[in-house]
């Protein structure tokens, strides 16, 4: 049976672990237009179509930084970039939100910040589907904002 202290000495272990991980996995790719307030954020195999959606997108006059993450526990990069924007759409190929859930768990970011696009069909997310969920975000924004000033 483990002591007090020997458990609190393997906690402490595994937190700086923890910490040394952070410094050791993949940076995330980010790229970014200073003049954006508003970001993407996800995860491996939704890459592509993030990509062809932020062209999609840029074509209708809505652009958006994006930043992919290729590791986790997140970096001090990933926590720099979700501060810098006003709003982040997370794109991620499950029901349960479990990247929004991590970046709301292991970062600073305030949640009401993060936008969820969850894709679960079983089929790979489309561009279509990215670039209809970014704009029917900014359409009701618009629309709340436009209520208000009435």
């Amino acid at each position: 049976m483990l002591f007090r202290s020997e458990y609190q000495h393997v906690l402490d272990r595994l937190l700086r672990k923890f910490a040394t991980a952070k410094r050791l996995v993949p940076k995330p790719v980010i790229e970014r237009d200073t003049r954006n307030d508003a970001a993407i954020v996800s995860i491996g195999s939704c890459d592509g179509a993030v990509r062809e959606a932020l062209d999609m997108l840029a074509a209708r006059g809505v652009r958006l930084d994006y930043l992919r993450v290729r590791g986790f526990p997140f970096g001090e990069e990933v926590e720099k970039f979700l501060e810098e924007h006003a709003v982040v759409y997370v794109v991620e190929q499950n029901r349960d939100a479990q990247l929004r859930s991590l970046l709301t768990l292991e970062t600073r970011v305030e949640k009401s910040k993060l936008r969820s696009l969850l894709h679960y069909s079983g089929l790979p997310v489309s561009s279509a589907f990215i670039v209809d969920g970014v704009l029917a975000d900014r359409a009701e924004g618009r629309r709340a904002v436009a209520g208000e000033a009435s």
